[in-house]
């Protein structure tokens, strides 16, 4: 896997295995304008779990969902 470069604040807690769905504005973000696509990685962090890193399971154009699995942070 790649090491990510995008870094995504969510409200969503984290943790290992963790899904997180992702909405229209940060979808847009993440699909559109950084073209990601499924099986890439993300770091994802919410200001109280850490930073984690995360693939995209699913990459639509208003929603996704992200997978967490290591802590990086």
């Amino acid at each position: 896997m790649a090491e990510a470069r995008i870094r995504l604040y969510v409200e969503q807690a984290l943790g290992p295995g963790q899904p997180v769905a992702v909405g229209a504005d940060q979808a847009n973000y993440l699909f559109n304008v950084m073209r990601l696509v499924a099986g890439q990685s993300v770091l994802l962090f919410n200001g109280r779990d850490g930073e984690w890193q995360a693939v995209v399971e699913q990459a639509g154009k208003r929603a996704g969902v992200l997978r967490c699995g290591a802590m990086t942070a």
